[in-house]
């Protein structure tokens, strides 16, 4: 279907967080720029991300049981940029990053984000050109109450 230009002018409105949403262990996982995330549930706590089935990442995720959302502080385009290239130019990602794990799923934790949440996923469910990965928040943490990066402070918009 054809994008109607009205429509993602619109769309374009929307404010969302960027965050670096990351999968798999340690040097050998993977992880990517998302915008689209949001919470859906408080008990249990469960967010979603949508990912364009065309990503890697979408694919990558398919065959995990477990995300993180490295939840990153304003001014830190430079970082979220890192990670939003496709994967299809190579898995390493995460080889130069300075890593953690997460303490319920064991994925990487960017070192130097300011918060995480630790998910297992719980759900699947493809929706026109993307997929929403429903994860339950297992595990959470703000290291620093500041204000975080968006679409609007970052000036990074994806339109699908």
């Amino acid at each position: 279907m054809p994008k109607d230009n009205k429509i993602n002018s619109v769309l374009a409105k929307l404010e969302y967080g960027i965050y670096v949403v990351s999968m798999g262990k340690g040097t050998d996982g993977n992880a990517f720029t998302a915008s689209w995330l949001t919470q859906v549930a408080g008990d249990p706590p469960t967010l979603v991300v949508a990912i364009n089935n065309k990503h890697q990442s979408a694919r990558l995720l398919q065959e995990q049981s477990c995300f993180a959302v490295n939840i990153l502080p304003e001014g830190q385009e430079g970082v979220a940029r890192t990670y939003y290239g496709p994967a299809e130019s190579g898995y390493r990602k995460l080889e130069a990053a300075a890593l953690k794990e997460a303490p319920r799923t064991g994925c990487p934790l960017i070192v130097g984000s300011v918060g995480y949440l630790d998910c297992k996923i719980v759900k699947r469910v493809p929706i026109g050109d993307h997929t929403v990965f429903f994860g339950e928040v297992l595990a959470a943490e703000l290291e620093k109450d500041v204000k975080i990066l968006t679409s609007t402070s970052g000036k990074m918009r994806y339109s699908g």
